[in-house]
């Protein structure tokens, strides 16, 4: 996926030997519509999903503090960006390349 020019992968600093993942995260370049290809990945039988709402828009947060959209632009863009991929332990390297060949298939659609 790191080849991919248009998505930015998970950083993982040169000192770290050892990660514990939970969820593999990418991020798309602007201007590549996420929602397009997550619908595509989903046509495609690739199970992904947007990552997590920005706290500050989550229901308890707007009624108990009055947060609304717009509120934090940076997190709210970087939001709109990322797609969660399938990630588990027995994920085949052919898997692996099928999913990366269909990102870049869903970006060349969305755009």
């Amino acid at each position: 996926m790191a080849e991919v020019k248009e998505v930015q992968v998970p950083y993982i600093a040169p000192c770290v030997n050892r990660m514990s993942w939970f969820v593999y995260v990418i991020k798309l370049e602007r201007g590549i519509d996420r929602d397009r290809v997550i619908k595509f990945l989903r046509e495609s039988g690739i199970e992904c999903k947007p990552y997590f709402t920005p706290i500050h828009l989550q229901p308890f947060y707007r009624k108990m503090f009055g947060y609304k959209e717009g509120d934090f632009p940076v997190t709210e863009d970087v939001t709109e960006r990322t797609i969660a991929l399938p990630f588990f332990n027995n994920l085949k390297e052919e898997q692996i390349d099928y999913v990366v060949e269909k990102v870049k298939e869903g970006i060349e659609t969305s755009r």
